[in-house]
């Protein structure tokens, strides 16, 4: 590769979630030195937040002039700072669904009235980023792109940031805050999802951390603080390896714990589960099968974790990882239909409510939630088009997964529920020292439903997503 000596290096954006690449700092998890122009990039790299293509990515100064050349020339039909009203789109949520809820209308309708209400202060920073930013040295304040104030200037819209919803009442079309009421005309939903819970025993329960956002990120950045520590990881999914990754290259020592026996759960086929905990124990990561916290206790200024095997574990501190549950209580308490989340339509990510819509991570689709940024921005463009008298509807496509595990790439994607029973997973190919370049699939009748990628295998993702998404419909309408 050819490096840049030149003092002023360019930046480049993921177009999709917004992760810059830096050509002063280039991408040492993905193999791309400092000082690497973006140009001599090999063309099977993707973003290490999302997993697009490089194809994907502009320069920030392309990226600012598109943004000056679609911002809004006319000022909303209201005055400037008011909160909602009965012409008014109201964004409950400030995370990647919410904001972009908001750009997709803005981009559409330079006039419409649109607020945002958040119980945070609105930042603007990468969630993906929480799982590898130890690993970097990179403090809270350092992954804030951008902050609510400025976000919602920039979208000429109205932003009221440390406020709860207390209530929906969606006769009145009218929410309820410790601030006062707030009309709106319609209401977005954008509420996320939190770290599922488990009450564990123990005088020391309440001091286990969920790391969600950037606030508990802060947090567990601050428990780390003064030296090497010992961390307890509950749940061996998807947050929980890639934790674990990311605490240790920050020379922290880690143990996984998990009620399965396997690594990342119904996400990986045993075999690439077995790879990927190989090249954990290879960095010293142990991992405990079968075993979950039974009660976390106070000890010498640590903590003892006692185990539902009857082992024990002297840490300095303990995270839960066990996956995420969408927070639909507000909802449910507003009369609106719920399942595991919101219940929305795919034609128009509308509620049980004709005048309320979902997005995110709290809402569902045909009995799916779906945590991941492209289908959230997907459903975030259907609520804006129908909002603005387009018809885009949200399409149930297969998901890429790409695990942040430098120590074994992984891409992923897991076969539908409605046919995971009516096939089985094949290994096509296994390379590399010990096997860790490996490619296996997931067929159904012989067509490809799913699949999992190793090594330098994930360079195969993009073509065998494309063969995916064209056989999705047909082994949907089979099952």
């Amino acid at each position: 590769m050819t490096t840049n000596t030149d003092a002023e290096k360019p930046r480049w954006i993921c177009t999709v979630c917004g992760w810059i690449y830096d050509e002063k700092e280039g991408d040492p998890d993905s193999g791309i030195a400092p000082g690497t122009r973006f140009e001599d990039i090999p063309d099977d790299w993707s973003c290490p937040l999302c997993g697009v293509t490089k194809a994907d990515f502009i320069t920030l100064d392309e990226y600012a002039a598109q943004r000056a050349a679609s911002a809004p020339t006319a000022r909303p039909r209201r005055a400037k700072g008011q909160v909602g009203g009965s012409d008014a789109v109201v964004i409950v949520g400030s995370g990647v669904a919410g904001w972009t809820v908001a750009e997709q209308i803005r981009a559409r309708d330079p006039d419409r009235p649109i607020t945002l209400i958040t119980a945070d202060d609105g930042c603007v920073y990468p969630k993906p980023a929480l799982s590898m930013a130890i690993g970097q040295g990179r403090g809270a304040d350092e992954l804030v792109e951008m902050s609510g104030a400025v976000k919602a200037k920039s979208l000429n819209m109205t932003l009221q940031a440390l406020t709860r919803i207390m209530s929906i009442k969606p006769e009145a079309r009218r929410l309820v805050t410790p601030r006062g009421s707030v009309n709106y005309g319609e209401l977005v939903l954008a509420l996320g999802a939190s770290q599922r819970r488990r009450d564990f025993g123990g005088e020391a329960a309440e001091e286990i951390l969920r790391v969600n956002d950037l606030a508990s990120y802060r947090r567990m950045r601050e428990r780390l603080e003064g030296g090497p520590k010992h961390v307890t990881l509950i749940g061996a999914g998807l947050i929980g390896v890639e934790l674990a990754e990311d605490l240790r290259a920050g020379g922290h020592a880690v143990t996984l714990l998990d009620i399965g026996d396997q690594l990342l759960g119904r996400l990986a086929p045993p075999p690439v589960a077995a790879r990927l905990l190989a090249a954990l124990k290879a960095k010293d990561i142990a991992f405990m099968p079968g075993v979950s916290l039974a009660s976390l206790e106070p000890h010498d200024g640590r903590y003892l974790a006692l185990l539902n095997n009857g082992g024990a574990l002297q840490t300095d501190l303990v995270i839960s990882a066990m996956g995420l549950v969408p927070n639909v209580d507000l909802a449910r308490k507003a009369g609106l239909r719920v399942n595991r989340g919101i219940i929305a339509t795919a034609a128009d990510m509308r509620t049980s409510d004709p005048h309320i819509f979902t997005v995110g991570d709290c809402a569902e689709v045909d009995g799916r939630s779906y945590f991941y940024i492209e289908p959230i921005r997907r459903q975030a463009e259907t609520v804006a088009a129908t909002l603005c008298g387009e018809y885009r509807p949200f399409e149930r496509l297969p998901v890429a997964i790409r695990v942040k595990t430098p120590s074994l790439p992984l891409n992923l994607c897991p076969p539908d529920l409605s046919v995971a029973d009516l096939g089985g997973w094949h290994e096509k190919s296994a390379d590399g020292a010990d096997g860790a370049d490996c490619r296996m699939d997931f067929l159904v009748q012989q067509q490809l439903a799913g699949y999992a990628l190793t090594g330098r295998c994930v360079t195969q993702s993009d073509g065998l997503q494309g063969t995916l998404i064209a056989a999705a419909s047909s082994l949907v309408s089979a099952a």
